[in-house]
Order: structure tokens, then C-alpha cells, then sequence
């Protein structure tokens, strides 16, 4: 019986041609998702070389972010000294290496640095479009007085923040649009900008989402995907409870994804889909992180003059754990449900969201004595922020657990 003859390997010579010109190798890198990117650079050295070049220019984020701000560097500037996060379809775009002409930039702000984002967009010819609710002027809606040693939960737990009305999510206290319009090519293109002011971090409101499939961020330094795998190699999305955005998960659909309302058997099968149960954290193993180039970028201040300085970007010190019932066949119908325990204290600077609820009342009762030393002894132009003992704390706890796991 004939057989076809196997196709004979290329020799070496001609897979080295291949990997040493770029204008040949990006024409098939371009189309390999991230996971083969990296099963591909793992072969040889060469395609290691080939893989890290294409990569370093597939995600250029000066180059995406020119297309808002004509100066990327001074934006993300701002972005280190403030913790402003890119996220929604923007980040999505990034990391998929696609483009959405309709599509805005979102644009998410800790508490107290809402004023200094708008005032900079306002620099840069960006024009506020308020809703019907809103004030004409947006410095009429936002104070520059944030102070952060005002107490920010109630007796009960609950922040301590007015928010605007029709707030999509409970977790945001404000929506601001600006937009401005430029010349692109042979047409003029309105484009839109949206400042969301969030009440605990931006982290807490981007795990909060409609679907996993946004829940991508952009800092001054990385980008970082969440749930990786799903969103990118199996193009699906497991929708989040408690979003009343139903056209937005019409629009990813749209756009490609296969977005479930319930966890099905798959999702059992797979656990790495999306790690159910387990405590993450932002550019933890399960994420797929592309560090920035930064240079050019202005790093970020010290917070006062007896404040321990620290440059890291808020966000990598928080974290979420997705639940649900277990992988039994009946509790695979059940929907998921992101859990946080939330550290909103006065003596940091920055609130922070964890996974982990001994970690979150370690620091608790931690601030509490260092918390009447500052009220007691300080003002707000004296004020001690301890946000660098942040990292310090989740490396002692999981010192202890690693510790008790040992026993």
C-alpha cells in the first residue's frame, strides 16, 4: 500500500536564515500566540534570540500609547507617581496584539491622585464631556484636598466614600470622560480618555469586572494578564456575578471569546483555566507579566521626608481568590465568585486587597499601635506612610505558612 513520504526536516543552515532575519520571522511569530511564543523560544538559542527581539517590539507600549498622548513618557511618568492603571479593552488590545478603532483608553485611580490625573489630561488638550450629573467644570466634581489620614471605613467595615449615581460597579466612586480630537492620517479621530476613580484601589474594582477576560493591567513598569491561559490560548471567559454590564459581555463575545455564565466540566477538568481556590496575586506564577522598558520614565517620588521611599507600583501588592463551590459534578454549575479582604488604614498611603485573611488582619493589628502614634503625634505635613512594609509583611507571612506547612 503507498504511503505519502514524510516531509524531510530543513536543515539547520536554513531554520538559522530564518531565525537571524526579522522581516522573515516576524511574518510568523506575529501570528503564534503567547504560550507558543514561549514553548518556540525554549528550542534553540537562536529562536530565544528571534523570539525576545520580535517580542520586545510586538509590545513597545510607548509606540501603543502614542496614539493618545504625544509625549507616551511623560503619561507614564504619571502613571509612577501616581499607581494609574491601564486596563479594560485597552490592556486587552495590548497584550492580544490587536487593535479596536472604537475602543477608549480606561484609565483606573487610587484615592487622592484622581485630581492630579485629570488636571494632567486637562494639560495635554484633553476636554472634559460630563454627564447630566456631573458639573460643567470638573474641578467643581474633584477637590485637590484628599487627605488620607482621615479615617476611610466606618465602624462597620464600610468605605467611607460618596459616590457618583449610576455607578456601574459598587466599587467606583466616579467616571470622568475627556476627550480630544486629532488628525490621523487623511481623517480627523475623536478619541476618548476615562479617569474611573476608584474607592479602595484600582485592583479591587478591575477583579470585580464583567468577565475575566479584562482583567488585564498595564502599570508604569509591566503589563500583566490574569487569567492568561483562558483569556488568550482558549479565547473564553467566565462572566462575574454582580456586574449589571451585560452589553459589554456582548461585545467580547463579539470580539471572540466563548464566555460562560456557570463553571462547567472543562473548567473541572482544567483547574489552571482558572486557578478556583487558590489565593493569587498580581504578577504571581499564574500571570503572564511583560516587563516595560522604563527608561525615560520619572520614577516615582518619596510620599514625605520620614517616609521610607519604595518604587515599586502599588498594584503588585494586591491580590484575590476565586471560589466556588468545588469540582464536583453538581457544584459545577455553580458560579464564581471573587473574594478579597481589604486593608484601608490610614497609616499607608495606598489602600491594598488581599487573598489571605490571617495577612489582612496581621496588618490590621499591626497598624493599630503605629496608628496612635500618628494620630497622636503627627500632622498631615509631618505624616509617616508605611506602605514600604507592605512586601515586608507578605514575606514574613509566607515565611510562617511554609513554616507551619513543614511541621
Amino acid at each position: 500500500m503507498w504511503e505519502p513520504e514524510l516531509p524531510r526536516p530543513l536543515p539547520a543552515c536554513i531554520l538559522q536564515e530564518v531565525f537571524s532575519t526579522a522581516p522573515i520571522y516576524d511574518l510568523i511569530l506575529c501570528d503564534l500566540s503567547p504560550r507558543t511564543l514561549v514553548w518556540l523560544s525554549r528550542t534553540c538559542r537562536r529562536a530565544h534570540e528571534a523570539v525576545t527581539h520580535f517580542t520586545r517590539r510586538a509590545y513597545n507600549i510607548n509606540r501603543h500609547l502614542s496614539r493618545y498622548f504625544p509625549d507616551p513618557l511623560a503619561f507614564r511618568s504619571l502613571q509612577a507617581r501616581t499607581g494609574l492603571v491601564i486596563s479594560g479593552s485597552n490592556a486587552l488590545q495590548f497584550l492580544d496584539r490587536s487593535f479596536y478603532p472604537e475602543s477608549d483608553l480606561d484609565l483606573y485611580a487610587h484615592p487622592g491622585h484622581v485630581y492630579e490625573a485629570l488636571e494632567w489630561l486637562d494639560s495635554v488638550g484633553y476636554k472634559f464631556q460630563p454627564e447630566s450629573w456631573q458639573q460643567q467644570d470638573w474641578h467643581d466634581e474633584v477637590s485637590a484636598d484628599w487627605d488620607g489620614t482621615a479615617r476611610r471605613v466606618d465602624r462597620h467595615g464600610q468605605m467611607m466614600i460618596n459616590h457618583e449615581p449610576n455607578m456601574e460597579y459598587s466599587d467606583v466612586a466616579g467616571v470622568y470622560t475627556f476627550k480630544r480630537s486629532v488628525a490621523m492620517d487623511t481623517e480627523t479621530v475623536v478619541l476618548k480618555v476615562q479617569i474611573i476613580a476608584t474607592k479602595c484601589n484600582p485592583i479591587q474594582t478591575i477583579t470585580q469586572f464583567h468577565s475575566t477576560c479584562v482583567m488585564n493591567i498595564i502599570t508604569f513598569n509591566a503589563a500583566y494578564s490574569f487569567y492568561p491561559v483562558a483569556t488568550f490560548e482558549e479565547r473564553m471567559a467566565i462572566q462575574i456575578p454582580g456586574s449589571n454590564q451585560l452589553d459589554a459581555v456582548a461585545k467580547y463575545v463579539q470580539r471572540g471569546w466563548r464566555v460562560y455564565a456557570v463553571f462547567g466540566p472543562e473548567h473541572a477538568a482544567r483547574p489552571q483555566l482558572f486557578l478556583l481556590d487558590e489565593k493569587r496575586w498580581v504578577g504571581d506564577r499564574h500571570c503572564w507579566s511583560i516587563p516595560l522598558d522604563t527608561t525615560g520614565v520619572t520614577p516615582r517620588p518619596q510620599l514625605s521626608i520620614s517616609s521610607e521611599h519604595f518604587s515599586w507600583d502599588p498594584s503588585i501588592e494586591n491580590g484575590w481568590i476565586m471560589e466556588c463551590g468545588g469540582y464536583s459534578t453538581a457544584a459545577a454549575t455553580h458560579v464564581p465568585k471573587i473574594r478579597t479582604h481589604l486593608v484601608m488604614i490610614t497609616i499607608f498611603r495606598y489602600n491594598y486587597s488581599y487573598p489571605d485573611e490571617k495577612l489582612a488582619q496581621a496588618i490590621r493589628d499591626w497598624s493599630l499601635s503605629q496608628g496612635q502614634l500618628n494620630h497622636t503625634q503627627l500632622t498631615r505635613q509631618n505624616w509617616i506612610w508605611f506602605d514600604a512594609e507592605i512586601p515586608r509583611f507578605r514575606s514574613s507571612h509566607g515565611q510562617k505558612c511554609t513554616n507551619y506547612r513543614r511541621r
